[in-house]
C-alpha cells in the first residue's frame, strides 16, 4: 500500500513558510500555486513538494521576478528557463545599481557644495569678509564645455539653456558631474558687464577628460581669486576690487577671467545665498 503524502493546511503553510494566507490564496487564484488537495471546497491542503516550491517562489520574488515569469518557471520545471530569467534580472539589477550610484554621487556633490556654502555664510556672520582677495593655485580639472558668442550679453542673465545643454552632454558621454559650473569670458576684463557681444564659455567639472572637442582641462595656473556672495547683478563690484588689488600689487592678467558658481541659481533660489568665486589668471 502506497504511503499517503503528508499534507499541510493553508494556515500551517502560512506559519511554516512565513507567508500570509492572503498571498497563498492569491497564488491559488492566479494558478501559481494551487493546493494539491481540497475538501468540501473549503479546506486547502498543500504537499511537501509544494512547500519546497514556495521557497523557490520566495527566492525569485526577492529578485523581483514578475509572477507571470515565476509561474512559467514553476510549471515547466526547466532549469534553463530559470537560469535565463535570473541572468536577465541580474542585468537589470546591475543597471539599477549604476543608476543609484550616479544618484548618490550627485547628491553627495550637492551636499558637499551646500555645506561649503553654509560654512562661508557662517564665517561672514562671524566677521569674515568676502572682500578679502588672495593668490591661489588653480588645479587642473577635466571639464565639458560649450563656447559661443552671446549677443548683447548681460552678466545678470543666467544662461539656463546652456547649463542644461551641458548636463545633456555629460549624460550622453556617460560622465559624472563632480564640481561647479564655471563661466569664462574670452573678452577684455569687465566687457561682459556692458551689454556687448560676449565670447562666453560655460563649463562644468566632470570625472574624466574624454576624446571630444567639448572636453578639456581647466586650470593649471596661478590666479587672483575673490568671493562674491549675493545677487549676480552686483558681482561687477567684486571684479573691480580684484582687478584694482592685482594692479596695486603689480600682477598682470594673462588669461580670460572666470566665475565659478560654488552655490548657483540652479542649486538654491535665495539670491542672498549664491556664492561665486572670481578667478583671474595672473603673473607677476
Amino acid at each position: 500500500m502506497a504511503q499517503q503524502k503528508k499534507t499541510y493546511l493553508i494556515g500551517e503553510v502560512s506559519k511554516l513558510c512565513n507567508i500570509s494566507v492572503k498571498t497563498l490564496r492569491y497564488y491559488d487564484k492566479i494558478g501559481l500555486l494551487v493546493p494539491e488537495y481540497r475538501k468540501d471546497n473549503k479546506y486547502r491542503y498543500y504537499t511537501h513538494e509544494q512547500i519546497l516550491t514556495i521557497f523557490i517562489i520566495y527566492k525569485l520574488r526577492l529578485l523581483n521576478v514578475p509572477l507571470k515569469e515565476i509561474k512559467k518557471i514553476v510549471s515547466q520545471k526547466d532549469m534553463n528557463i530559470m537560469k535565463e530569467c535570473i541572468q536577465q534580472r541580474l542585468y537589470e539589477i546591475n543597471k539599477t545599481i549604476e543608476s543609484l550610484n550616479d544618484q548618490y554621487a550627485e547628491g553627495e556633490l550637492l551636499l558637499e557644495r551646500l555645506e561649503k556654502g553654509y560654512n562661508l555664510l557662517e564665517a561672514r556672520q562671524d566677521g569674515w569678509t568676502t572682500e578679502s582677495i588672495q593668490i591661489e593655485e588653480i588645479q587642473k580639472i577635466p571639464v565639458m564645455f560649450t563656447r559661443s558668442i552671446k549677443k548683447n550679453y548681460r552678466n545678470s542673465d543666467v544662461s539656463v539653456d546652456r547649463w542644461f545643454e551641458l548636463f545633456e552632454m555629460v549624460t550622453c558621454q556617460k560622465l559624472r558631474v563632480t564640481g561647479s559650473f564655471i563661466l569664462t569670458y574670452h573678452n577684455k576684463p569687465l566687457e561682459q558687464f556692458y551689454q556687448n557681444d560676449c565670447d562666453l564659455e560655460i563649463s562644468i567639472q566632470v570625472n574624466e577628460k574624454i576624446d571630444s572637442p567639448m572636453s578639456k582641462m581647466f586650470g593649471g595656473f596661478t590666479a587672483v581669486t575673490a568671493l562674491h556672495i549675493g545677487r549676480n547683478e552686483d558681482i561687477i563690484q567684486t571684479h573691480i576690487k580684484a582687478i584694482k588689488w592685482l594692479n596695486q600689487n603689480n600682477y598682470i592678467i594673462i588669461g580670460p577671467i572666470s566665475e565659478e558658481y560654488i552655490i548657483s541659481p540652479v542649486d538654491v533660489s535665495n539670491e542672498d545665498d549664491h556664492i561665486t568665486k572670481v578667478i583671474i589668471p595672473i603673473k607677476k
